[in-house]
């Protein structure tokens, strides 16, 4: 009994000097938040976020502050308050923009620079960006404390072996709806030409495992049941033409008079033009009077 008590005695006293120290680590964010009013509101991704794309890796953090800087001294001891590393520590090169846009929103993007720097982004892999805490806004205000935002990204090969596995499945889907949709539009064409699909009981029977007798009872149900709706389809056939037959129809119209073309609402009206008829000459064509009367003396 003395040594267990003993031994919790050691331990409290153990925990009770380590979590101060811990509660106060965990604290200094938000200590000096508190007294500056500078702080990370939100970021994208967030602290802990899994499936982050490789492509373009980039962080967007929005700050309580502006934090856009009047120099570039300024700007560029800025942009070293900013630090990207994978799992082992290794550091990723990086670029830092400032938003004009956003400028009270106090957003900033860190984007890694692989593609000058001949790095690659690793799948299922944990990343952590830290942020210093000598990092000013506009107003000067520092942050007070070092922050990090750690996350993990996608898992590219989980990812194209579950789309593989979609797409396979859709195309399968699709390949066996096809099909039974073809399968059920010949099905339909024999019928209507009176025909029936013949099944092989036998070989039916090996490949579903089932009696002979079961498929050819089942076959003839079939058969019963198409041949019905043959039947039923001539029976309304028979009656359509039926009732065409005894109430004929016809394409002429019958008016019961001649109207005005005013009639139908139209405002056009025929102008009609007289011409004096012609004077027929007594000359024949071509002669002269005096030639007329030489011609009708010879006669005389």
């Amino acid at each position: 009994m003395k040594r267990i008590g003993v031994l919790v005695c050691l331990m409290m006293m153990v925990i009770s000097v380590l979590a101060p120290a811990t509660f106060a680590a965990s604290n200094d964010a938000g200590a000096a938040a508190s007294e500056t009013g500078f702080e990370i509101v939100s970021s994208t991704p967030e602290n802990g976020a899994t499936g982050v794309s490789v492509e373009n890796l980039s962080v967007k953090i929005y700050f309580s502050k502006e934090m856009l800087q009047n120099s570039k001294a300024a700007k560029a001891a800025n942009d070293k308050q900013f630090r990207l590393t994978d799992s082992k520590g290794k550091e990723i090169p990086i670029k830092v923009y400032y938003s004009h846009k956003e400028k009270k929103d106090g957003l900033m993007m860190v984007v890694s620079d692989t593609i000058n720097n001949n790095i690659t982004i690793e799948g299922d892999s944990e990343y952590t960006l830290t942020i210093g805490k000598d990092l000013k806004a506009s107003d000067g205000t520092s942050l007070g404390a070092d922050q990090t935002i750690t996350f993990k990204t996608l898992n590219q090969k989980r990812s194209t072996m579950i789309y593989t596995i979609m797409m396979v499945v859709m195309m399968a889907g699709m390949i066996f709806y096809t099909t039974r949709a073809t399968k059920k539009a010949m099905e339909k064409e024999n019928q209507a030409k009176g025909k029936s699909e013949t099944v092989n009981p036998y070989k039916e029977a090996r490949r579903t495992g089932k009696s002979v007798e079961e498929i050819v009872a089942k076959d003839q149900q079939r058969k019963a049941k198409e041949a019905a709706a043959r039947e039923k389809q001539r029976a309304k056939e028979a009656e359509i033409a039926a009732a065409l037959e005894e109430e004929p129809v016809s394409s002429n119209k019958r008016v019961s008079g001649p109207r005005p073309i005013s009639a139908s609402g139209s405002s056009y009206k025929v102008k009609v033009v007289k011409t004096k008829p012609e004077k027929k000459s007594t000359n024949p064509k071509g002669q002269s009077g005096k030639q007329k009367n030489s011609k009708s003396k010879k006669h005389k």
